[in-house]
């Protein structure tokens, strides 16, 4: 007998053969969609490895900007402080007995009151020519160094003709005069100055006179050494990074110099005839005591009380005013009997 198939039948395995076809297609978009990729680079929770030819290019740039930073903070906290560290390179007392002579630049130690002018003999537009006929005040050059006798001498001329003057005559021009102020001060030491250089702004305006002042300052150099006298060097000093005045030190010209050149200019021939003529100087000590004197010479008063044994009133040592701590000492009677004559001379020295 033929079996039959009916209608329901089909169905039936119809929709079975969808189940398992949506059950296959459900396990593939499982497996193939839906399951995490280990080796994908956007996965947020799987950690991300960066070769080293990524990662150049934006360390090269932090490590710039950086550096950039650091130095433009130090090239500025040096252009604040420079100024001020160069005050004190120098003493006033090394220079009690010094004559400068210069042009229109050392005039500078006068107005800026470096220098009194019994000890400058400068004048606007001098030259290493013109200086031995130039007369100041009626006084020649060679009168006031002759009325001064000073222990050192200062000569920095050339920057009112290095323009166009020949370096070469020059030189012989300023040794000349070297030769004619030794006869009138035999005894003198003698420091020759370097010309200082000019400002860029300056030297496009006048071009090559940088180039004729280093030239010039070389000769000066060769001269100090045939004449046996000290160079000090104060072009190197002034210039900046670029090898022009710095702008610190230069006025409004160009060529002229602000208030702080000057320290610098002072050091560099202090220095230079200390070094050249091996002088011992010692810059004399402040005459104010400090607070350590003073609790000093509280306590030598004290122990000499001590010694003659009269109480002594209780000082603390940081009393600042000697003269509080002294008379917080009681003293029976004068100090000479306590401490003899010559030991109570010595004291008020002290005090």
């Amino acid at each position: 007998m033929s079996k039959r198939i009916s209608y329901a039948d089909i169905a039936v395995n119809a929709a079975l053969v969808l189940m398992s076809a949506a059950a296959a297609a459900l396990l593939c978009i499982y497996f193939f969609a839906g399951k995490p990729a280990d080796s994908d680079p956007s996965d947020t929770d799987t950690p991300h490895v960066i070769n080293a030819s990524e990662t150049e290019p934006t360390q090269t740039f932090v490590t710039t900007v950086t550096e950039t930073t650091v130095i433009s903070e130090e090239s500025e906290t040096a252009s604040e402080t420079d100024p001020e560290s160069n005050i004190g390179d120098y003493s006033p007392e090394f220079f009690q007995n010094t004559l400068f002579i210069g042009d229109s630049i050392s005039v500078g130690l006068i107005n800026y009151e470096f220098l009194p002018p019994e000890n400058v003999f400068a004048k606007a537009g001098i030259t290493p020519s013109s200086v031995v006929n130039t007369n100041i005040d009626d006084v020649s050059v060679f009168s006031k160094a002759a009325g001064l006798d000073p222990e050192y001498i200062c000569i920095m001329l050339g920057t009112n003709s290095v323009a166009y003057v020949e370096a070469q005559e020059m030189s012989e021009e300023l040794s000349r005069f070297i030769d004619m102020i030794l006869e009138t001060c035999p005894n003198a030491k003698i420091a020759l100055a370097s010309v200082p250089p000019v400002t860029r702004k300056h030297e496009e305006e006048k071009p090559e006179q940088l180039e004729a002042i280093v030239s010039y300052n070389k000769l000066v150099k060769e001269l100090a050494e045939e004449k046996s006298v000290a160079y000090a060097d104060a072009f190197s000093l002034l210039t900046d990074e670029t090898g022009y005045l710095s702008s610190r030190y230069a006025e409004h010209d160009g060529l002229h110099l602000k208030i702080h050149a000057y320290p610098v200019i002072l050091g560099a021939v202090q220095n230079a005839l200390i070094d050249y003529y091996d002088i011992v100087f010692v810059p004399p000590a402040e005459t104010e005591p400090s607070s350590e004197s003073a609790v000093s010479a509280v306590g030598t008063v004290s122990a000499a009380i001590e010694a003659a044994g009269e109480p002594v009133a209780e000082t603390s040592p940081e009393t600042e005013n000697i003269d509080e701590a002294v008379e917080e000492i009681s003293v029976p009677g004068s100090m000479e009997d306590i401490i003899g004559l010559e030991d109570s001379e010595e004291l008020d020295d002290t005090e």
